[in-house]
């Protein structure tokens, strides 16, 4: 793989896991359609058809004018209101479906490692959807090497963020993140491949740090 090549590899990832972060943050409104699509316009390479179809669905959705409505209201009855889909990787693979159980210990351990503590307090436990996304961002940016990439995605983002994904896809609540969550699970599936096929060489030779985008 050429430099340059590997270099937009990586910006091009670091930008949907910080857009895909930005997302389950908090609610979206329908300013923030606006720049998400400008900032998904930077992904040029391998993810250019995953980033061209979420602009496409993003710029469906701002041309609704009650956006800021319908987004804030998915959002409460997906992710605050009781019977929705909880994003905490302890709800999907703790030994009981309840926050801050061992999987939130264990992604606590490897944001240490990593010299990463959250601020207090913080809108979310480590383990939340959005902060390990965020995180992975924070590995690509920072050209981290491929083994910790491969290590944070096989341990915590590959073993329950494609339920998760599937999940939203299949909830009655969910419009906006239904689409979303399609191309989330196509993005997670592509690293999957892409991770398993790349070696330290490949990787490392884009491991400059790219920008702070959103």
């Amino acid at each position: 793989m050429k430099t340059s090549e590997a270099s937009q590899l990586q910006l091009d990832r670091a930008c949907l896991y910080t857009f895909f972060a930005r997302l389950f943050t908090d609610h979206t409104t329908g300013d923030d359609l606006d720049q998400y699509m400008s900032f998904l316009q930077t992904v040029s390479g391998e993810y250019k058809a995953i980033g061209q179809n979420l602009q496409k669905s993003l710029g469906e959705w701002s041309k609704i004018e009650s956006a800021d409505h319908l987004l804030k209201t998915e959002y409460a009855r997906l992710f605050i209101v009781a019977g929705g889909v909880r994003p905490y990787e302890s709800v999907y693979l703790g030994s009981e479906p309840l926050l801050m159980r061992e999987p939130w210990l264990q992604v606590k351990e490897f944001y240490r490692r990593n010299g990463l503590i959250l601020e207090k307090p913080a809108p979310h436990p480590e383990d939340h959807a959005s902060v390990e996304l965020a995180f992975m961002a924070h590995l690509i940016q920072t050209g981290d090497t491929v083994l910790e990439q491969k290590s944070f995605f096989g341990e915590h983002i590959y073993k329950w963020l494609p339920q998760m994904f599937k999940d939203l896809q299949e909830s009655q609540q969910a419009c906006f993140f239904k689409e979303m969550a399609a191309y989330g699970q196509d993005f997670i599936e592509q690293e999957n491949s892409m991770l398993v096929s790349i070696d330290e060489q490949g990787l490392s030779e884009s491991e400059q740090r790219s920008d702070d985008r959103l």
